[in-house]
């Protein structure tokens, strides 16, 4: 959440065409495929094209419960 935010306030996640999500919301937020292409992809991409899990946990983690979700959703809906 608080990357989010930090993103959304230095305009670094910006509202679309397709997602014309307010900055100001902290209860939806932009869509998960805006934050993928706004964010996510270039911070992955500025590290070696790693995976987000991989670059936030370079050891790995214990998965015992897998959780899917809607990308059309807003972040802070997820999160």
């Amino acid at each position: 959440r608080k990357d989010v935010r930090r993103a959304i306030s230095q305009g670094v996640i910006r509202p679309t065409e397709t997602d014309q999500f307010d900055p100001a919301d902290t209860t939806c937020g932009p869509t998960i495929y805006t934050v993928n292409e706004q964010y996510i992809k270039p911070v992955t991409a500025r590290a070696g094209m790693m995976s987000w899990a991989l670059m936030r946990h370079p050891d790995g983690l214990q998965c015992d419960l897998f959780v899917t979700h809607a990308w059309q959703e807003g972040i802070f809906e997820f999160v």
